[in-house]
């Protein structure tokens, strides 16, 4: 009888290890899709924004382009003249170019 309760204690602690290690394990992959699906959003944001400055080359309209880096800045390119600045600087100029390209076209 000594045996079998010493035999059921080992296995239900076991049990608790392999429940923690799949806990684990399951948070791991969590963790990991979350960021397979930030890089997924980001690779498709990436890939509109060459799209749609392949269609305005296509087009011969004005061209403005931001190459990102790991860092968070970006270089913005404006017809041949390059600058680096913030993501949040690169933003807020590419508007103010944006509004200035159409305020010329008018």
């Amino acid at each position: 009888m000594e045996k079998a309760n010493s035999r059921m204690k080992q296995l239900k602690r076991q049990l608790e290890e392999a429940e923690e290690e799949a806990t684990r394990a399951n948070a791991t992959r969590r963790k990991l899709q979350r960021e397979l699906d930030d890089a997924t959003e980001a690779s498709e944001g990436l890939t509109r924004e060459v799209n749609s400055l392949k269609n305005r080359l296509r087009r011969g309209g004005p061209v403005s382009s931001f190459s990102s880096s790991r860092s968070g800045r970006r270089n913005l390119n404006l017809d041949g003249a390059s600058v680096e600045m913030s993501d949040d600087d690169a933003d807020s100029r590419a508007g103010d170019f944006n509004e200035t390209q159409t305020a010329n076209a008018e």
